[in-house]
């Protein structure tokens, strides 16, 4: 096992014990951290840090841990998705939350395995119009699309890159090539 995945397994515990002042703060300095917690997945009890997020209610961890493209669908050992731990632990706004950032369910927005990619959307309704601070690779349709510095896409209410047919992105737009907005 290798020294940063030590690391994540100790930020692991520290979000499992509900220190999550200290995992936010760490994924803020070290924003390649955050992307590899929003893929870990503990193999003796197949919970993620969206899991541990949401027993702990926490709105916040898991609105970036959606950001980065944890996969909201993941169950655990005992067949539990975050939104059901949320629901248990009476988080239940959390858990609709969590529900419907689940929605996303379509074949070519499906999350990648890759932390190294967003994740993409199909969520038009909710479009956000944003402009791109660096080169931003974004998983569509098992491949990448790829959105240069200073682009400007549109983005859906969990920070989503909105992604049309054939990768378009300024607007997203569908077949026939008319925006989905």
């Amino acid at each position: 096992m290798s020294e940063f995945d030590k690391f994540i397994i100790h930020t692991y515990d520290k979000a499992k014990s509900g220190d999550w002042a200290y995992v936010l703060s760490e994924w803020k300095e070290i924003p390649l951290l955050a992307k590899r917690c929003s893929r870990f997945q503990r193999e003796s009890s197949g919970w993620t840090f969206l899991h541990q997020a949401a027993y702990f209610g926490h709105d916040i961890a898991c609105r970036e841990l959606i950001r980065l493209g944890a996969a909201i669908g993941c169950t655990s050992s005992e067949g539990k998705t975050a939104a059901d731990v949320a629901h248990e632990k009476g988080h239940s706004a959390l858990a609709s939350l969590l529900q419907r950032a689940n929605q996303n369910k379509e074949s070519l927005w499906l999350t990648s395995t890759d932390p190294d990619l967003l994740p993409s959307s199909n969520s038009w309704g909710e479009a956000l119009e944003r402009r791109a601070l660096e080169v931003m690779m974004v998983a569509y349709a098992g491949g990448i699309v790829r959105i240069p510095d200073g682009a400007r896409y549109y983005a859906d209410s969990f920070e989503r890159i909105l992604i049309g047919w054939h990768g378009t992105y300024d607007p997203p737009c569908g077949m026939d090539g008319e925006s989905m907005m």
